[in-house]
């Protein structure tokens, strides 16, 4: 049931989840207001009752009052304010039972009222002489009627006690309800809003530090529909397309340190095979008389430089292939940091209409407090009788306020997880920037591997001329001695071939380096 619960929770979008929470918490608020409300107007028909029978009461002791002075007195003000209470007190008591007022206390009442009227009616019918002797059935009877009516009194304050011990037992299970929903709404929203933050908030973070191995806890994130769970996937996404990018930029990056290796052993032996060259070339220049006997040593030479010649061509192409090989990783590097850069442009913007739900949350918990406080107030003027609303008034503040409490702390949540965004958006962008001075420098060295396999065809070339030379040397002496000049200059440029390759060589291993540097940064 509860996972089935978690399930269906994960499948509806942020907004509705703390729609349907707050709706909750706001119905159950307006549930114990209502019920408030209804207690107080139950509390006020009660005490009016209790006021008409008080005048009841006192309305009889007046009649009595007033059939006394009668007697001491007759005279006939007297007799016409005796007529007078009893006239009200009749139609205070056909008012109660229009009220709704029953009972046999309300019967004995008015049998009391009425047959203190029949003898009063006696009296005012009575000679002087009659009216002025004791009359003890009419003292029985105003004593009855007073009975009677404390009786009512007694019976009207029971029954608006039991009223308000009722009343606020409701709205005490009101007001455990309102919590308990309260704090299932609190409970379901950390549940389904503020861990889901935290674990994303932590995977980010483990991804700016180069930490490309970190997962998120159980599969739950793969059965959400709402926003959360698609930001959850969509950055373990970014995570494997990172890691795998990163894992053929290592390879390749390996790749061009090796042949940057081999390309700078293959410089070294050029290099030594153009001073060899320059050597012989010198021997030639000086010994002239002594070429014929050293021409084939001569040819041998050039057939050798002519293969490592061909041979640096051959590295170079291939320094050449891997270079661009690298190039070519370096730009999907580059295409896969833009998209991660627009990733958490959207999760900024996610974060923004949270944002913006939270402040309208705020705004009607602020709302709901003032209410509260203006309902306490009028419930403090109003004394004994407003002390239920006054509860009620607490315990919508005590919601209002805790309602706050919880807006703060997913507000700050969501800063937190907007300021890791930022962060990481900023390391996206430093990736970027490095991603495209390495594709630079890179493209710099293809440059060179370019200029070496020039050199090298060039070098190869001079050779099959050095070889020609060698073999006419025994027929033509002149041709000789001018061959010998330009075989001269051949070999002090390749010389500065060679020095260039050489320090394009070893450029390009430190580019190699600097690069696997970069990569090794980021744990798979």
């Amino acid at each position: 049931m509860y996972d089935w619960l978690v399930l269906q929770l994960g499948r509806m979008n942020v907004s509705l989840k703390l729609a349907v929470g707050f709706g909750i918490c706001l119905l159950l608020t307006l549930l114990v207001l209502l019920g408030g409300i209804q207690g107080l107007n139950e509390q006020g028909a009660y005490s009016e009752r209790l006021t008409h029978i008080g005048q009841l009461d006192g309305g009889a002791r007046q009649a009595e009052l007033a059939r006394l002075r009668y007697q001491l007195e007759g005279s006939a003000e007297q007799a016409q304010r005796l007529r007078s209470v009893l006239g009200e007190l009749q139609a205070g008591s056909e008012r109660l039972a229009r009220d709704g007022l029953a009972g046999p206390r309300l019967d004995a009442l008015r049998q009391a009222l009425a047959d203190y009227a029949r003898a009063a009616d006696d009296l005012l019918r009575a000679d002087a002489q009659q009216r002025g002797q004791a009359n003890p059935g009419l003292d029985s009877r105003a004593e009855a009627l007073f009975r009677a009516s404390g009786a009512l009194f007694e019976e009207g304050l029971q029954q608006r006690d039991a009223a308000a011990s009722q009343a606020q037992w409701h709205q005490a299970l009101t007001a455990l309800f309102a919590l308990f929903f309260g704090a299932l709404s609190v409970w379901a929203i950390n549940r389904q809003i503020v861990r889901p933050l935290h674990e994303s908030l932590e995977l980010a973070e483990h991804i700016a530090q180069g930490d490309l191995s970190r997962d998120l806890g159980g599969d739950l994130h793969l059965q959400r529909r709402d926003e959360l769970g698609q930001l959850q996937r969509t950055m373990l996404r970014m995570r494997d397309s990172l890691g795998e990018l990163i894992g053929h930029i290592g390879g390749s990056v390996g790749q061009l340190a090796t042949a940057a290796d081999e390309l700078s052993a293959v410089t070294e032996q050029t290099r030594a095979g153009v001073d060899s060259q320059r050597l012989e070339t010198e021997q030639v220049a000086s010994a002239i008389e002594e070429m014929a006997a050293t021409v084939q040593e001569v040819a041998r030479n050039a057939e050798q430089a002519s293969g490592a010649a061909r041979q640096a061509d051959a590295q170079a192409r291939d320094g050449e292939q891997v270079v661009g090989q690298a190039i070519a990783r370096i730009d999907q590097l580059a295409a896969e940091v833009e998209r991660s850069t627009q990733a958490m442009a959207r999760l900024r913007g996610d974060s923004g209409k949270i944002g913006s739900v939270l402040d309208v949350i705020k705004s009607v918990a602020e709302q709901t407090n003032l209410l509260a406080l203006n309902a306490a107030i009028e419930a403090a003027r109003a004394g004994e009788a407003g002390r239920g609303f006054a509860v009620v008034a607490d315990e919508v503040r005590a919601l209002a306020q805790r309602t706050q409490q919880s807006t703060a702390e997913i507000e700050a949540l969501i800063a937190a997880l907007q300021r890791g965004a930022e962060d990481a958006a900023q390391c996206m962008d430093d990736s970027r920037e490095l991603t495209g001075d390495s594709v630079e420098l890179t493209r710099r060295a293809g440059d060179a591997l370019a200029a070496i396999a020039r050199s090298v065809a060039q070098i190869q070339d001079m050779n099959l001329q050095i070889a020609s030379a060698a073999e006419q040397q025994s027929s033509v002496a002149a041709e000789i001695s001018r061959s010998v000049g330009q075989v001269r200059d051949i070999a002090e440029q390749s010389a500065a071939a060679s020095q260039q390759t050489a320090a394009s060589s070893n450029e390009l291993a430190r580019l190699g380096s600097d690069l696997q540097g970069q990569v090794g940064r980021f744990r798979l």
